[in-house]
């Protein structure tokens, strides 16, 4: 089904940047390796992308809130395409340093916090509020296939071929998704008349979701399931590799199986909807999550992990189309960036501190009890979502009837 020509076009834009960063995420810590030997400094590397949401998130969604997105996101392209253009030529000239692709990355995410703000506010403006699950299930299908699967091999082999390579490709990608963007037609937010501060403008976005039932309470528990979630995979190389003792190939195999049944998951989950509903769909994917936790606590074998990894990776993903749905039909338009760069900054949050929390259980207790904590988190998790569906009715009926009233 044809969701229109212009998200057609924001599709296709956002395909090519979930390439390049697939690309980059993948090459980065590639080239940290190759600069140092210590696992501070090429830790530090990866999680330099993700800093940024918890420091700027409030004030990028103020941004995205205050002016013309589609410039924002075409603005953030280009930055984006000069920064790792940069980073390209020292490599070439053999003049990289772990500060430098500290930075870069540190840049990258700053600038990631208001594209990805501005794209997810965009949504909602270019295909009606009953085609949401289908414009997110093609743009979460995007991100899963060609960052997670295509992007991410390829960085790897570009990296061998010619180091600078897989950062000249990513710069290409941003500039390409510039030029899509610039072709969309329709306005991707509505009428501005601000007067306030952009201080004011992050107060309302946080007291609009400290006071939404829902909203406030669907935020804390994905923030709780991704702190389980990232307990569990942070630590899968460690289960994989050292205690199943397998090659390492083999953590390639359980990533892979994991990305095709996270894409079958973002596929099916429009249909799902349909059949079932948002709620029961919703209230039925957290005991698959900690389902798969309790498999790899007592897993024997690293295809018993490939299948706990793709059963999690499954739900995660048919979980994230109509969660995604819901935020952005029951979130007034203009405080979208606000509140999604709110939300996103404790769910993004969450990934660097679960990693060090399952490390620490895994160091101290041993790698199977970091799972059976990750399951007793989930199974928390999902009493919490179960208690924030209470809320959805009153939600949606207070959107419907804000539209009805709106002039």
């Amino acid at each position: 089904m044809r969701l229109g020509r212009d998200f057609d076009r924001f599709w296709a834009a956002a395909t090519v940047s979930n390439l390049g960063d697939g690309i980059r995420l993948s090459a980065l810590p590639l080239l940290a390796l190759t600069l140092t030997d210590d696992a501070r400094l090429i830790g530090l590397v990866s999680a330099s992308s993700l800093l940024p949401w918890a420091v700027l998130g409030p004030i990028g969604g103020a941004l995205v809130d205050r002016g013309d997105r589609r410039t924002l996101m075409i603005s953030g392209q280009v930055f984006r395409a000069v920064l790792v253009l940069g980073l390209a030529l020292l490599v070439a000239a053999d003049q990289a340093t772990v500060l430098a692709v500290i930075v870069v990355a540190l840049g990258i995410g700053s600038a990631e916090v208001i594209v990805d703000t501005s794209s997810q506010s965009a949504v909602p403006l270019l295909v009606g509020r009953e085609q949401l699950e289908r414009a997110n299930a093609r743009l979460i299908t995007s991100l899963i296939v060609f960052d997670e699967m295509i992007g991410l091999a390829l960085g790897a082999v570009l990296f061998a071929a010619v180091a600078e390579l897989p950062f000249l490709v990513d710069s290409a990608t941003f500039l390409l998704g510039g030029v899509l963007l610039a072709t969309v037609r329709r306005p991707l937010q509505g009428e501005r008349t601000r007067t306030t501060t952009v201080r004011a403008d992050i107060a309302d976005g946080i007291r609009f979701l400290a006071h939404h039932r829902f909203l406030r309470s669907m935020m804390v528990t994905i923030t709780t399931s991704n702190l389980a979630g990232n307990m569990a995979f942070g630590v899968l190389v460690i289960l994989v590799v050292d205690e199943l003792d397998t090659d390492p190939a083999m953590y390639g195999v359980v990533l892979a199986v994991g990305a095709v049944l996270g894409l079958v998951g973002a596929l099916t989950a429009p249909r799902l909807t349909e059949l079932v509903g948002r709620r029961r769909l919703l209230g039925s994917l957290q005991p698959p999550l900690i389902l798969s936790y309790l498999i790899n606590a007592v897993a024997t074998s690293a295809w018993m992990v490939s299948v706990a990894f793709g059963l999690a990776s499954f739900a995660i993903a048919c979980f994230n189309v109509p969660a995604q749905s819901i935020r952005q039909s029951v979130i007034p338009e203009p405080l979208l960036g606000r509140v999604v760069a709110t939300w996103r900054m404790f769910g993004m949050s969450a990934g660097p501190v679960g990693a060090v929390l399952g490390g620490v259980i895994a160091e101290t207790a041993g790698i199977r009890w970091s799972y059976l904590a990750a399951a007793g988190l989930g199974f928390v998790a999902w009493l919490m979502v179960l208690w924030s569906l209470r809320y959805l009715d009153e939600a949606l009926a207070a959107t419907n009837q804000s539209e009805k009233s709106s002039p």
